[in-house]
């Protein structure tokens, strides 16, 4: 199972940006990080999008029957 979590999402997403904006690198470098930079954003879109689904799936039901981390800590009880 990942350990990763929508925290480490938003680490990636601005080291991504950090690394864009290194004066340092030369063009052929900068196109690569921005290339990685857009898969790592793609990604990080699925991401939260089937956080959204369960989100949803949540509020419809009132349930939480997913095994998700985002939702490791939410009491059912105080759901109901």
């Amino acid at each position: 199972m990942a350990r990763n979590k929508i925290s480490d999402l938003r680490d990636h997403l601005f080291a991504s940006l950090e690394r864009i904006d290194d004066d340092s690198l030369t063009p052929e470098q900068i196109k690569a990080e921005v290339d990685k930079a857009k898969a790592v954003a793609q990604i990080g879109s699925v991401i939260i999008n089937s956080a959204k689904v369960e989100i949803d799936f949540i509020k419809a039901t009132g349930r939480i029957d997913s095994a998700s981390e985002i939702f490791k800590s939410v009491d059912q009880k105080k759901l109901a």
